[in-house]
């Protein structure tokens, strides 16, 4: 009995592709977390601060700060990027990278983090290299804890010598210290899970 023609011309990548093991339940609620915490929980929060209004933020050193102003230097005129405050671009940069990771963390529980889908041209039904997300993913965990460690002295000093000189209110600190920490331990676990299913069979 013959194969279909299109059988015939598959890419035996797409094969593998198809036969990779979908991500156990652990994992899956890991990746979501992984894309939830900065889609729905970084971005938000930092919308108003890229418009310049101070929520959870102290208003003077805020818009020093906003202004690419150092502290105590008053209003003292700075060109900012592109006609962009420095907080403002810096912070829109942050909300770009931000939602690339979401994606990224998306992917990594879902069909397309392992075949192309059909809309994308020239590579639709073809295996995704497991270095694409695995590279950013690695860089991004390996980013995220380092700066984690030091977290808890910037906590325990926001909590016990806020004053206004400070930029973050402690309100601000305990509203985006779980978002970041949520997100620090579910990326890398989904990552995991997507290396141990995407790894090719010896």
């Amino acid at each position: 009995m013959t194969r279909p023609p299109h059988a015939q011309t598959l890419p035996a990548t797409a094969s593998l592709a198809r036969r990779t093991p979908p991500p156990p339940p652990w994992a899956r609620r890991a990746g979501h977390v992984a894309w939830l915490a900065p889609v729905l929980g970084f971005i938000p929060v930092h919308i108003p601060w890229i418009l310049g209004i101070p929520m959870f933020a102290n208003a003077g050193p805020f818009d020093e700060w906003y202004h690419g102003r150092g502290p105590g230097v008053g209003d003292h005129p700075v060109d900012g990027v592109l006609g962009i405050p420095a907080g403002a671009f810096y912070l829109g940069l942050l909300c770009v990278l931000a939602a690339l990771g979401g994606v990224l963390a998306l992917g990594l529980i879902s069909d397309w983090g392992v075949t192309f889908p059909r809309w994308v041209p020239w590579l639709r039904g073809r295996r995704v290299s497991p270095w694409l997300p695995l590279t950013p993913t690695v860089l991004g965990s390996a980013l995220m804890i380092g700066y984690s460690a030091t977290l808890p002295w910037q906590f325990a000093a926001d909590l016990a010598e806020s004053s206004p000189q400070d930029i973050f209110t402690p309100t601000g600190v305990l509203i985006g210290l779980p978002l970041f920490l949520a997100w620090t331990i579910a990326l890398p676990l989904a990552g995991w899970s997507y290396y141990r299913r995407t790894r090719l069979p010896r």
